[in-house]
């Protein structure tokens, strides 16, 4: 099978959800022997032209051919089979003015002209089929995010008893507030995590009481597998992606205000200090063998074959 990966992501970050679910995605398929594989990298293999993220790709592919864009990209040639995969649809609920109107053109472009449409959760699918109910369901197909092994419980380290916030702390929907509203409740130390190593983040999830994620709205939630495989208890809010992610025994509140939230998970923090969690841990580190980077891979990789066949 021709796949031509089409990297524009690593020009929009450097670090970031849809940049971990690409270098995943990307390091399998080049030791694929059953994929013949492109990659269009604008950081250093090609030179890029303005605004070249809304912008066709300056690529003449040999067919048939597979080309999947990180980033809402397609390539129009006759015997090229165009791969959207969608993360989340935050843009409509989150963002306003010329940014928003941007790209949701660029989102709507690249679904329209998609052979077949990747989402990362079932929520994310009814998310797009709420906005984009002219999109033919039988080309959709869901594939759950991974989570890597470099997350795994390290007996040596001791826990240090204070609360972790992983994510991005300025995105009002993240609701870093709750987080710093339940340490106050608590009196607990909170610690956040941004463009770490997972390496450096593991450790954090193995001395932390617990990690508290009381985001409005996730197209996935990969920190909710990360804190489980580490085995750190996650305490949640029970809301779109987040339910299906954090398995049926999760801790999850639900509330009516911010601050009813924060007492909400405030009251677990103190059940968590004052009760063995063995069986929460547990349970967190079983629910994370549900998702593997490898079965997101093979799943990504059906998709493919299906559209060759």
């Amino acid at each position: 099978m021709r796949i031509i990966f089409d990297n524009i992501i690593y020009s929009l970050q450097r670090f970031g959800g849809i940049s971990v679910v690409w270098n995943e995605l990307l390091s399998r398929a080049r030791i694929d022997e059953d994929l013949q594989v492109t990659e269009l990298d604008y950081r250093e293999a090609l030179t890029p032209r303005r605004m070249e993220r809304y912008r066709i790709p300056a690529y003449h592919a040999e067919v048939p051919a597979i080309f999947h864009s990180s980033y809402f990209r397609i390539l129009p040639q006759e015997g090229v089979h165009n791969v959207t995969t969608v993360h989340d649809l935050t843009y409509h609920y989150y963002r306003r003015g010329l940014a928003k109107a941007v790209h949701l053109w660029e989102e709507e472009r690249a679904l329209r002209h998609s052979d077949a449409v990747i989402c990362i959760s079932e929520n994310t699918k009814r998310d797009l089929l709420h906005f984009y109910p002219w999109v033919e369901e039988d080309k959709i197909h869901v594939v759950h995010n991974g989570v890597s092994d470099t997350f795994h419980p390290v007996p040596s380290v001791e826990k240090k008893g204070y609360l972790l916030f992983v994510g991005n702390s300025t995105a009002a929907y993240k609701r870093f507030d709750v987080a710093l509203r339940v340490a106050q409740l608590t009196g607990l130390e909170l610690k956040t995590a941004a463009h770490v190593s997972m390496e450096e983040l593991n450790l954090l999830y193995n001395e932390a009481l617990c990690l508290i994620y009381p985001s409005d709205y996730e197209g996935f939630g990969l920190p909710i597998l990360e804190a489980q495989k580490a085995g750190c208890p996650v305490i949640a809010q029970n809301t779109s992606s987040i339910p299906e992610v954090i398995g049926k025994n999760g801790l999850m509140v639900e509330h009516d205000s911010p601050e009813r939230m924060a007492e909400a998970m405030a009251t677990i923090v103190r059940q968590l200090e004052s009760c063995p969690t063995k069986e929460i841990i547990e349970a967190g580190y079983e629910n994370a063998k549900r998702f593997s980077w490898d079965k997101t891979y093979e799943g990504v990789k059906n998709v493919y074959q299906t559209l060759l066949q």
